[in-house]
Parts: structure tokens; C-alpha cells; sequence
């Protein structure tokens, strides 16, 4: 009986034990890695030993009696990436791998890629106050002598009038959007003019000094601006002047002779002031908003020559949104016309910039994605590395590890996805050999990372790239490894990760023409995603 009692109580046992976990395999079958579609859907296809469960993206997977599944997955324009999940118990063997899709266009530079800027009230008025510092600097003295005489009449009541010297405190420039044309408001402020005066009364001639004071010169135009080419260029056609606070002390002259010597001199004066503006404020406009439009460039990145060729676009002033411009770009990489990219087809338009408060900057996704993928197909983000160079990623692999073969499957890519503004980099595959050569580990590395902007201590604005999330896929290890790697390990060394791409991304990103503003210092800016544009509204100070 005890002997029966006991086996029972050993059946129960055996029955309520749990058997270990056995680990799945899961093979995905499609898509390949790196592979590129223009469906807003992909199948992915795989097999699976010994899984309860199969997820795609966080959607179950129908398993059949045979192992295969098939499931498809919605996938925006992009890099998209694909993770797979076989479950089993407690065990989770995961695949991951990236898509490109979307409309897909050559990197020939036959697709052009707008780049907008909006200037704005306070932006404009920046420039207003860059002018008037690079106004302040004139010679006034020199640039208005040289305008001499100033009158000139040999008859038996006239004079002839020359300016001597010249000295003001200072300028005063504001710059405001009006319709179809920059306000220009210049006020010189404590003017004093020393002339010197030949006179003829009844024939008779004589001299005198003239001293001309005025509490402020006010000058008032409207700048004319208009794209010529791939530049800005104003014009200031026509102004008015009015003299605050006019006196002028013209000594020992005849009462006809110091009456038409006031109202002739107060004329001249007017008149010397304004073509000194009439005749710098366009230059130093145009020199201040030259920025605004991205230039055409012939570079190297990355050691391949790239050119960045600039077509004229639309121009736009209306008083409440401020100066709009806006160019279509290409950018050509040699070697790289074969590369593809998902275009948006993006097109500029002032309401893209709508609402900015600086300086807005509108660049289309298409244009930094033409530049990646040049880049890409030309092989200029492959390389291969010394083990030594790649910092903490070195201490995970294996030992006899010599170089690192870097290998991108797919160009990284610029989204917009609502206001999000995310750049992508999808299987990159990094193989690690031994000094024969021999492949001992390889592994596949997906980033997903925001991207930003930031002014740059020239005072121009530049792209910048936020810390990123890594996904990576362990592809292959030899038998010969003493500690086998694993996905999370990887992950888990993102600034190891990200080093062996994240400074090809960088100085790629430097080369994208971005608009500024000469002489103003620009502010921290608010970055967004619309419509296909990476948007920044910029402070300006």
C-alpha cells in the first residue's frame, strides 16, 4: 500500500512538472535584407521549429501545420523596419531587417528638391539692425565730399557750395515687409554738415563758411527685391527725406544771398544723405539676405565629388508673413546616379512656412535623401575599419577579429512622419575578419534617430542628429567564437554602434545648403515635419 501510495504520489508529479524550454528557429525567407519596394505593403514570409506564437511588427503571424507563414505589413515612404518574433515558452528569437518603399526615383539629379526660407517681422528687422551696424561704418564724410559741389549756380545771385566734412552718431534701419517690397525706414541721427560757400551778390562775389546741424535725417523707401540667378538682389528706386530739427549758420552774407543758401544747402544736404543710402542700403540688403537662398556648390564628400546646382524659384512679400523665397535644388554625386530614393515630391509653397516667428527654413526631405543615396550607391559610406578604431563595439566581439567590413544595404533616409522628423539607416551589415580574411562574425545593425538643427558657431544653421535607437541581428558566427554575441549585447553599445556610420552621416549632412542671415545671431530653433519638409523656425537676436 505505501509502496502504491508512493508511485501515485511520483505520477502527479511527473504530470504537474514543467518540461524546459526548447528554443525556436526562425528563418525569414522574404523580404531579403536591404530589399527596396514601391507597395505600401510588404509580405514578409519565414519558417518556424517550435513556436507557439509568431508576430510581425506586433501582429500575430498565421503558422501552418508545415512551419511557413506569411503575413503583410504595412510600410509608409522610407526605411521601414521589420521585426519577427517566434515565441516559445519563455523564449523569444527575434529577426530584424529594414525596407525601403515608397515611389522610388534615381539619384541622377533629373529630380529636383525645393529649399524655402521665410523671413519674418522679427527676422527682417534683424536685418534692419545688421544694415544699419555695416551703415554706421560708412564714410559719409568721404562718399558725400565726393559728391561735390553739392550746388552749383556762376550766376550774379548764386553760389557754388562744397561740403568740407561730414559727421554723424548714429543709424537707425528698420527693414519691414510691405507689399511686394521691403519698407526701408533709415533715421541718421545728429547730422552736422560744414560747407564752404562762393557767392555772388549782384555780381559781386564773397565767401562764407556754412554749418549745417540736423537732430535726425529720416529716409524712407521701398527696397525692391528679386531673385537674378541663384541670388537676392534689391534695388531702392525711389525715397523721401525729411529733416528733423534743420538749422543752418551761414555768417556775414548779403540777406539774398543767406536765403538762397539756406534753402539751397537744406537741399543739398537732403539730397547728399539720401543717395549715400539710396546707393549703399542695396548692397548691404543684399549682402545680409544673401543667405536666404542656398548657394550652387561643387564639393567633396565623403571623397566623391558632389555638385548642388540651384534653380530660381518663387519670391513672395506680403506685410503680415514677411519675405518668402524658395529654390529647386539637385545634388549630384559622382558614381552614385544608380542609387534610388522614396521621394515625396514635395512641393514649396509660403504656407509651408506659415506662422514662423525668425527665420524659417523649409528643406524637403527629397533633397537630403537624393544626397544620401548618391552617396550610398558611389560607396562612399562603405569601408572597412581597423578593430582598434571602433571603441567599445570592439571589446564584444570575438578576440581574433582583425577589421570590420561596413557595408549599408539600404541609404539612410529622411522622414516626416506627422511632426516627427526621423532619419533612418536600415541593415547595415558589419562584418568582422580575422587577419586572414577568414569572416568570423557578422551582424546587421538598424537605427532609427530624431534629426534636428542647430546654429553653428559661423552663425549658419546646420542638421544634427539625436542618439539613437539600435535594432541588431546577430547574421552569423563562426564556430571558432569564445563568446557567442547576442542582439541585445549589440544594442546595448549604441555609441559604439552608431560610431561606425554616425560621422558619414554627419559630415553628409554639413554639405546640405542651408539659408541664413548675415550678420544676425541666430537663436535655438523649433524643429518639425510638414509636408514632406523638414521645417525650423529659427529666433533670430
Amino acid at each position: 500500500m505505501k509502496i502504491a501510495a508512493l508511485a501515485a504520489v511520483l505520477a502527479a508529479a511527473a504530470c504537474t512538472s514543467s518540461t524546459p524550454d526548447v528554443a525556436p528557429t526562425l528563418v525569414i525567407t522574404s523580404p531579403e535584407r536591404g530589399a527596396t519596394s514601391d507597395a505600401g505593403m510588404v509580405t514578409v514570409t519565414g519558417t518556424v521549429t517550435g513556436a507557439t506564437h509568431v508576430t510581425v511588427n506586433g501582429s500575430d503571424a498565421t503558422v501552418a501545420k508545415d512551419g511557413t507563414f506569411s503575413t503583410q505589413v504595412a510600410v509608409g515612404t522610407g526605411i521601414t523596419i521589420l521585426e519577427t518574433h517566434a515565441l516559445a515558452g519563455t523564449n523569444d528569437i527575434r529577426d530584424v531587417r529594414a525596407v525601403l518603399a515608397g515611389e522610388l526615383v534615381a539619384s541622377d539629379g533629373k529630380t529636383t528638391a525645393p529649399i524655402a526660407a521665410r523671413a519674418g517681422k522679427p527676422a527682417l528687422a534683424a536685418i534692419g539692425n545688421a544694415m544699419a551696424t555695416q551703415a554706421e561704418a560708412l564714410d559719409f564724410n568721404t562718399l558725400v565730399k565726393a559728391m561735390n559741389p553739392v550746388y552749383n549756380n556762376t550766376g550774379c545771385l548764386g553760389a557754388k557750395v562744397d561740403v568740407t566734412s561730414v559727421a554723424l552718431s548714429t543709424i537707425d534701419i528698420g527693414l519691414a515687409p510691405g507689399t511686394g517690397a521691403l519698407v526701408a525706414d533709415v533715421a541718421i541721427n545728429d547730422v552736422v554738415v560744414h560747407a564752404h560757400a562762393d557767392f555772388k551778390a549782384a555780381c559781386i562775389g564773397g565767401s562764407t563758411n556754412i554749418t549745417v546741424t540736423v537732430s535726425k535725417a529720416r529716409i524712407h523707401g521701398d527696397l525692391a527685391v528679386a531673385v537674378v540667378g541663384a541670388k537676392l538682389t534689391t534695388t531702392l528706386p525711389d525715397a523721401t527725406v525729411a529733416l528733423d530739427g534743420f538749422t543752418i549758420d551761414v555768417g556775414g552774407v548779403p540777406s539774398a544771398v543767406e536765403s538762397l543758401l539756406k534753402n539751397k544747402v537744406r537741399d543739398a544736404v537732403a539730397n547728399a544723405l539720401t543717395n549715400v543710402i539710396k546707393d549703399k542700403a542695396p548692397a548691404m540688403a543684399n549682402s545680409a539676405l544673401s543667405g536666404l537662398l542656398a548657394k550652387p556648390l561643387a564639393t567633396t564628400i565623403l571623397g566623391k565629388k558632389t555638385t548642388i546646382a540651384i534653380a530660381p524659384g518663387e519670391l513672395d512679400i506680403t506685410p503680415d508673413a514677411g519675405l518668402y523665397v524658395a529654390l529647386d535644388t539637385s545634388m549630384t554625386v559622382e558614381g552614385g546616379e544608380g542609387g534610388v530614393y522614396a521621394t515625396t515630391h514635395a512641393t514649396a509653397s509660403p504656407d509651408v512656412l506659415a506662422n514662423m516667428q525668425g527665420l524659417g527654413v523649409a528643406v524637403a526631405n527629397d533633397a537630403v535623401n537624393q544626397l544620401f543615396s548618391g552617396m550610398w550607391a558611389a560607396g562612399a559610406m562603405d569601408r572597412t575599419l581597423d578593430i582598434g578604431s571602433v571603441g567599445p563595439l570592439a571589446a564584444l566581439l570575438d578576440p581574433t577579429i582583425a577589421t570590420l567590413d561596413v557595408h549599408l544595404a539600404l541609404p539612410p533616409t529622411v522622414s516626416t512622419a506627422g511632426d516627427s522628423l526621423q532619419l533612418a539607416i536600415g541593415d547595415l551589415i558589419v562584418t568582422g575578419k580575422d587577419a586572414s580574411g577568414a569572416e568570423i562574425q557578422k551582424i546587421a545593425l538598424s537605427f532609427s534617430t530624431t534629426l534636428t538643427a542647430g546654429p553653428t558657431q559661423s552663425g549658419k544653421l546646420a542638421l544634427v542628429v539625436g542618439t539613437p535607437t539600435v535594432k541588431a541581428q546577430v547574421v552569423a558566427q563562426a564556430d571558432t567564437v569564445s563568446s557567442p554575441l547576442t542582439d541585445k549585447s549589440i544594442e546595448g553599445i549604441v555609441t559604439g554602434a552608431w560610431g561606425l556610420v554616425g560621422d558619414l552621416v554627419d559630415s553628409a549632412l554639413a554639405k546640405v545648403p542651408m539659408p541664413s542671415i548675415a550678420g544676425v545671431q541666430l537663436g535655438a530653433p523649433a524643429m518639425s515635419g510638414k509636408a514632406g519638409f523638414l521645417v525650423a523656425d529659427i529666433g533670430v537676436q
